[in-house]
């Protein structure tokens, strides 16, 4: 046979599960060129789709976000609700939060929507499944950029002036995705044999909105001072808000921690991922 028309051929075995983190690990990284191809391929096709069947197309990125700053930007304005006073204007204050809000939202959704959509792809065809990992990441990246643009426009309307920390907002929106990639990925596995993991998710990511300061200032005393010190997106949240909006960090250790924390937690589940795969596959496949 002629070398160049050869096939990679892959030897599954019942000693797969006993192998090392590190082998994995070593795989993962082989295979990340090939995974990025199908990951980049998956991508376009979903944003193709989303403007052919839609007529809002790219603009659904932001409605979510725009329509709840909306009602409680209505909220306070109508005297309903009192949050205090904010360091910028409630609308930039308020603004911020619901996007940052919603690029976790999107984050922690993003891997098992990316599977489950792919389902009857991962059944029929070896494919590097870490590439479908990799098409909700860029798809979260994407709206990412769609939300940045609009905000943009959002402080020049107010005139919000911005400093030289606004350099430290990518690397705080990016630790924000990792937090909630890294929970996305670990329901992954059962959110593939259970919908209730996806239905859920969905049930309980706003309520948890309202126990992160995203349309309120921190409190720093009481129960829900408490339960901010307890939130982790409490702290990435403010302190990228802060960065972005020029107002004094306040826990940038903290922020730190969750940051190496979660990417710990991210490569951990990255192999549960990996491992668990062939035999989910196997489960829903017959």
């Amino acid at each position: 046979m002629d070398v160049e028309h050869r096939q990679k051929i892959t030897v599954y075995s019942a000693d797969t599960v006993d192998r090392s983190i590190i082998s994995h690990f070593r795989d993962i990284f082989r295979e990340l060129p090939e995974a990025h191809q199908l990951g980049y391929r998956l991508f376009k096709r979903n944003v193709k789709a989303m403007y052919r069947q839609s007529m809002l197309g790219i603009t659904w990125a932001i409605f979510p976000p725009l329509i709840t700053a909306a009602l409680w930007i209505f909220l306070r304005g109508s005297n309903v609700m009192s949050f205090g006073e904010t360091a910028v204007p409630y609308p930039v204050f308020v603004l911020v939060g619901t996007m940052l809000w919603q690029i976790f939202s999107e984050s922690i959704m993003a891997p098992l929507k990316s599977v489950t959509t792919n389902k009857a792809m991962l059944i029929k065809i070896n494919i590097p499944r870490e590439g479908l990992l990799l098409s909700g990441i860029y798809e979260v990246l994407f709206n990412m950029l769609i939300k940045l643009f609009l905000l943009v426009i959002i402080f020049i309307a107010f005139g919000q002036a911005v400093s030289i920390s606004v350099v430290w907002v990518l690397p705080g929106i990016m630790a924000i995705i990792i937090c909630g990639f890294a929970l996305g990925l670990i329901l992954t596995p059962l959110g593939m044999l259970y919908t209730d993991i996806q239905r859920g998710l969905a049930v309980i990511l706003p309520f948890l909105m309202y126990l992160t300061p995203v349309i309120y200032p921190r409190p720093e005393s009481g129960m829900v001072g408490l339960i901010m010190k307890l939130n982790p997106m409490a702290t990435l949240l403010v302190e990228t808000r802060n960065w972005l909006t020029s107002q004094p960090i306040q826990e940038l250790d903290q922020f730190l921690i969750y940051t190496f924390v979660f990417m710990a937690v991210s490569f951990f589940a990255l192999m549960i991922f990996r491992i668990s795969m062939p035999m989910i596959i196997e489960r829903i496949g017959s």
